[in-house]
């Protein structure tokens, strides 16, 4: 069978590709937030830190068994450590789908506030009222919300429309925030929003709310466990360098961080009416600083419109580059037992658009589905742990990852990889589950409209229980193995 060396036009398409993927609406919404609440360049740093500790040892992981079993997260535990574990790479996946269906609503409520910023539909108006009428049932967002099903339908139908997409919206975003971001710092009171967001307080370092904010910015935003570089890898050429493309994956969804901060809190700093004002603006949550408090200030400023629409479309482009990749995981898992990439990507987006109708209707579901698959993405860091100790991490660094990459590997890795990385992951969940049960009154309700430990646990179990039995199927079906245990594979054809 003849094969290419690579799905990728240019290696300047796979890193679009790669950051594209990582970066995400979190990246400029949630991350100002977290470096103003939680410490400001205490928080930079310690999760630079974290990146090094558990991002980049599991990216490593999760890159090798992309490029070493071409295969799907599912078929890649099946290669890798064997059929029983192919239900981890299954649980994964599937927790990345439900996430992806709630998500394409998000993208849905940004294209909609960059209409507006436009159009000034958000200005003169109740900003709260604005955004309830928005969310909840509301035609427009849902006919916003069917044709991103259909735009991400088009950008996973053809390997080539992926990093066609990517290709095009990531210097799009990057050339918008850049703007913006020099559009904020000509600002009077700009300075204080530096200010605010650079100075370290040196205490704040051995903050454990620091690091534990820290970690789950590392797990929601760069994704290691995602089962995203799984899927990037598996198209890549086989003599890729693995590291280098790892830290651009890390550091390239840092970077769009860090210029979303440098835009969203001198802005917020220019127009508050007080430093304390703006403090209080950047302790609101993700939906009250974004679609409420910046709007206000988008349409008290000169210009605002067109501040306001580019801001509201790099959310957009963030959310829309991230959302084809996730949607190609659950893809190749049908790729791999037979199914037509077009066929796939169908019920791919059906199941999407099934699974999704209910937060675009009613955004307490929305809320409740957000952190019951945020924080079961988690899961994923834990399974790789497990993939790298039943493989062994030593034999990966010097045999498949040091030999095809400039960026040497040491022996810390033997230790990050199966132990502290998954460990450190799994010690901020349960300090998240344990946080759960006082987030209502009846902590344990079965209830899809509210944040409880028990819809959180209900889901997962739920979802676990359907992975094995899909599982079952897949590995009844899975069309051949390309990994003999050997080398990297060259990518089959079939794969395109």
């Amino acid at each position: 069978m003849e094969t290419k060396k690579s799905g990728y036009s240019s290696r300047f398409a796979l890193i679009c590709v790669l950051i594209g993927g990582s970066v995400g609406t979190g990246n400029l919404w949630r991350f100002p937030r977290l470096v103003a609440n939680t410490g400001g360049a205490a928080f930079i740093i310690v999760m630079t830190v974290c990146v090094f500790l558990t991002a980049l040892p599991l990216l490593y992981v999760e890159n090798f068994m992309g490029r070493a079993t071409r295969h799907s997260a599912p078929g890649a535990f099946h290669d890798i450590c064997g059929k029983k574990y192919t239900c981890l790479g299954m649980f994964a996946t599937l927790a990345y789908l439900l996430m992806l269906a709630y998500y394409l609503v998000v993208l849905a409520w940004c294209l909609r506030y960059a209409g507006m910023s436009l159009t000034g539909g958000y200005f003169g108006v109740d900003k709260e009222a604005l955004f309830t009428s928005v969310t909840t049932a509301n035609p427009a967002t849902i006919g916003v919300w069917v044709a991103a099903l259909v735009l991400v339908y088009f950008g996973i139908a053809k390997q080539e429309a992926l990093e066609k997409v990517s290709s095009i919206l990531m210097p799009c975003l990057f050339g918008l925030l850049i703007g913006l971001v020099v559009y904020a710092l000509t600002r009077k009171g700009a300075y204080e929003g530096l200010k605010y967001t650079f100075t370290l307080d040196p205490k704040s370092l051995v903050d454990i709310n620091i690091w534990k904010e820290a970690l789950t910015q590392v797990a929601w935003s760069i994704g290691p466990g995602t089962m995203m570089m799984i899927t990037a890898a598996m198209v890549s050429h086989k003599d890729g360098d693995i590291t280098l493309n790892s830290h651009v994956q890390a550091f390239g969804d840092m970077t769009v961080a860090l210029l979303g901060t440098v835009c969203v809190l001198p802005i917020i700093f220019a127009n508050a009416l007080s430093p304390e004002a703006a403090s209080e603006i950047c302790a609101s949550g993700n939906n009250g600083l974004t679609f409420m408090a910046l709007t206000e200030m988008f349409e008290g400023m000169a210009g605002g419109r067109f501040v306001g629409c580019a801001f509201f479309l790099c959310l957009s482009f963030a959310a829309f580059t991230s959302a084809t990749l996730m949607a190609m995981c659950g893809v190749n898992i049908l790729i791999d037992c037979g199914v037509s990439r077009k066929k796939g990507s169908l019920i791919v987006v059906l199941f999407l658009a099934i699974v999704g109708l209910p937060s675009a209707i009613n955004p307490d579901i929305l809320n409740n589905q957000d952190n019951v698959w945020g924080f079961g993405l988690m899961w994923g860091s834990l399974f790789l742990g497990i993939a790298a100790m039943k493989f062994g991490a030593k034999k990966m660094r010097t045999k498949f990852l040091n030999p095809v990459s400039d960026i040497k590997i040491n022996k810390t890795f033997d230790i990050l990889a199966p132990y502290v990385a998954p460990l450190l992951v799994l010690a901020v969940l349960v300090v998240w589950m344990v946080s759960s049960i006082g987030w209502s009154d009846t902590p344990w309700a079965m209830t899809f409209t509210g944040v409880t430990t028990g819809t959180i646990l209900y889901q997962w179990i739920v979802v676990f229980i359907a992975s094995i039995f899909l599982s079952r199927w897949y590995n009844k079906k899975i069309v051949a193995n390309y990994y003999d245990g050997e080398e990297f594979p060259e990518m089959p054809e079939g794969l395109l």
